[in-house]
């Protein structure tokens, strides 16, 4: 009986070790699913193709959508990496605990907030104080920044899903709340897309990385006296535009899939120059 039982034993070991070989191969196999930030998504998206061209055979997917959405993505583990521009809340903390997830996670770089506005308004330039102003409500028509007399319509991603639009909140709005008459869309897409065709004189905020996208890029000025900064990869990497944030991934330490951390050592060297700071 003793014989029998290590014949099953060692048949049960043997067909372990091949399912293990065969999980390991499937997973060298799926791409590394990236989801988050779309203000920092085309940055992610064009390292994943050059770590990709260096390292063939390894597939990056990279989705832009919102930091609460990308990290909604890696605790049901539909993402393997969470792009995020703002922290874990409490739930999410709480959430990714009860599914057993060891989160790691690590500054990536650097992303710019961009305001953009219709590519009829005459006004070129704004104070981080009259955007402030502008977007809790204090400052409702453009005669009062220099422009035509016409009400100001404002537009944001929403808050807190879009770690974007958090950023903007704390780093414009000195965390003030957005004005009630703020037109919160889904997308940074829709925002462009308004802000490019509409009638209004519309004002919204986009990831500086889109550029203007048939609108027009405020320049930024950090107060009355300083000169005003337009968002470009330059001004965002040196961060002398003043509305630049920083970003960075969220993974499972718990993760066998040693690509990960490649993925996130590489794009490491690509935003911070192989140095965290």
């Amino acid at each position: 009986m003793g014989k029998r039982l290590e014949m099953i034993a060692a048949v049960i070991t043997c067909a372990a070790l091949c399912l293990s070989i065969a999980d390991a191969q499937v997973t060298d196999q799926r791409a590394i699913r990236v989801d988050g930030a779309a203000v920092s998504a085309d940055q992610v998206q064009a390292w994943a193709k050059e770590f990709s061209a260096a390292n063939p055979g390894i597939n990056i997917v990279v989705q832009g959508t919102s930091a609460g959405k990308g990290i909604k993505s890696l605790i049901d583990g539909s993402a393997e990496v969470a792009i995020a521009s703002r922290d874990l809340n409490d739930s999410e903390k709480k959430a990714a605990a009860e599914r057993g997830l060891q989160l790691q996670e690590r500054l990536i770089g650097y992303s710019g907030v961009s305001v953009v506005t219709s590519p009829k308004n005459p006004v070129d330039e704004l104070t981080i104080e009259q955007l402030k102003q502008i977007f809790t409500g204090e400052i409702t028509n453009w005669k009062q920044v220099g422009g035509p007399d016409a009400p100001i319509k404002m537009l944001s991603t929403k808050v807190p899903e879009s770690g974007g639009a958090v950023f903007f909140q704390q780093r414009v709005m000195d965390g003030k709340p957005f004005s009630p008459n703020t037109n919160f869309m889904e997308s940074f897409y829709l925002i462009v897309k308004v802000c490019s065709i509409s009638e209004d004189l519309t004002i919204g905020i986009a990831p500086a990385a889109w550029g203007a996208k048939g609108t027009k890029l405020i320049a930024v000025k950090k107060d009355a006296t300083s000169p005003g900064v337009r968002p470009s990869e330059q001004t965002v990497r040196d961060r002398s535009y003043p509305i630049t944030l920083p970003f960075k991934f969220y993974w499972n330490g718990r993760s066998v899939d040693q690509r990960v951390t490649r993925f996130v050592d590489f794009c490491v060297s690509k935003g911070l120059g192989g140095q965290d700071k």
